[in-house]
């Protein structure tokens, strides 16, 4: 059951009243289920997540998924080329850190070298609990046989046909010269090929033999530069919340971390009604309109918990694909502000109360993913107002997009009450589940 006071007593020390009491024990009752819970910018992806978690993957295991199956089904913001940043809580290890797969350039609209499938293998093969092929081959699956296309895809490929630029991309996604319709069947076989490489071979397969020459070719790079691209593993920056701490990505560029919790306090010290505003005038502008991303996470069982912005740089990236793989390149991004994963995490008893990703619509403005983030989370803190009801009343043009699953613990038994919820403004999905002990 969910329990909005949660939200109330975070704005004061009396979260430390709230929590601290069952961190006596760190066990749950042994005759209540475990809740798992997904949430995705793109309704197939947040299938594939909740399948893997009922099926007992972790959080990392059901992001992974999710990330690889959006390459598939969101390509104008995902792919296996792209990039972005996650935060993670490591429930075992009781510590929460920073994922950082930027599509970086040296120089602007240039493209980038790719980041997101090592990324995602690097995030599986250090929380995750299932085998690489068994993340992999939902992706697989849906590249050979979409039965059809979502809403979410549909509507980003009539704003955005014109970037497609090389014939095999038209060929793919405008078969008969026009934008493919919502519930349309689609194959790409060539992905599915690539993506089935991959899971046989792992992430390597995307940067040896000729793919990986196809593919340096493409983004201008040789192959030794490509192979050398790696994400980053780092801190994060925080606010402390009583035994709890609000973790926000560690990044250089704006807004960087630091600078999204300095504005998180700054809108925690102003009257509810400014709250919003006086977090968004403390954060440092970027200059430009921030690139389309695409929001995904999860909480599992085990109290492990990603949140992850993904982005091409531009809707479909560089608009080409790289011959006979099916791949769109991306393009590099100046500036964090496509995205705003966010976790709450308690490192003492390793506990997780929320997994948020705020993350830009493309165009919306400068730091439009934390102005999504933080216009749907601090409204709530001092109010008995719902996630979900907040994000219903968000106005249409309102910057960004937020997606939310957020928790409280019952003092009296240690239970969590939870709710995940997809922004309505998007396409996306959000997936609660109970899995039995």
């Amino acid at each position: 059951m969910w329990h909005p006071k949660l939200w109330h007593q975070w704005g004061a020390i009396a979260i430390a009243a709230l929590v601290l009491p069952a961190c006596v024990n760190t066990k749950y009752k042994t005759n209540a289920p475990l809740q798992a819970y997904a949430v995705a910018d793109e309704p197939r992806a947040a299938q594939v997540g909740r399948e893997i978690l009922d099926g007992g993957g972790t959080a990392a295991d059901a992001v992974a998924a999710m990330a690889l199956t959006m390459s598939v089904t969101l390509p104008s913001r995902v792919g296996l080329a792209g990039g972005g940043v996650c935060v993670v809580f490591d429930a075992g290890r009781k510590e929460t850190r920073t994922l950082d797969f930027l599509p970086r350039t040296a120089r602007p609209i240039a493209p980038a070298a790719p980041g997101l499938l090592r990324a995602m293998a690097a995030l599986q093969a250090t929380t995750g609990a299932f085998r690489w092929e068994q993340v992999v081959v939902p992706a697989e699956v849906l590249a050979a046989n979409n039965p059809g296309i979502s809403r979410a895809f549909a509507e980003d490929l009539a704003a955005n046909a014109t970037r497609l630029t090389d014939a095999d991309s038209r060929r793919i996604f405008q078969p008969d010269g026009r934008p493919l319709a919502e519930g349309s069947p689609l194959s790409q076989p060539e992905l599915a090929a690539l993506l089935g490489r991959i899971r046989l071979n792992g992430f390597g397969a995307l940067y040896g033999g000729n793919t990986g020459d196809a593919l340096a070719t493409a983004v201008g790079t040789d192959t030794a530069s490509l192979r050398a691209r790696q994400p980053r593993w780092g801190g994060t920056a925080s606010v402390p919340m009583g035994s709890y701490a609000l973790h926000f990505p560690d990044l250089p560029e704006q807004p960087s971390g630091k600078a999204l919790a300095a504005a998180w306090s700054a809108g925690m010290a102003a009257p509810d009604a400014q709250r919003v505003q006086r977090a968004l005038a403390a954060l440092p502008s970027t200059g430009a309109a921030e690139a389309p991303a695409a929001g995904v996470a999860a909480m599992d069982g085990s109290e492990n918990a990603v949140a992850c912005a993904l982005t091409m740089g531009a809707p479909f990236g560089t608009g080409r694909m790289v011959p006979g793989t099916g791949l769109l390149t991306a393009l590099g991004v100046q500036s964090a502000g496509f995205g705003a994963p966010a976790v709450i995490s308690n490192s003492i008893v390793g506990r997780t109360i929320l997994s948020s990703v705020g993350t830009a619509k493309g165009g919306d403005g400068p730091a439009a993913a934390a102005a999504a983030l933080f216009g749907a989370l601090l409204p709530v803190i001092d109010s008995d107002r719902l996630p979900s009801d907040v994000l219903a009343a968000t106005p249409p043009t309102a910057p960004g997009r937020a997606d939310i699953i957020g928790c409280r613990l019952d003092p009296s038994n240690e239970l969590k009450g939870c709710q995940a919820v997809a922004d309505p403004r998007g396409r996306g999905v959000a997936h609660s589940l109970d899995i039995p002990r």
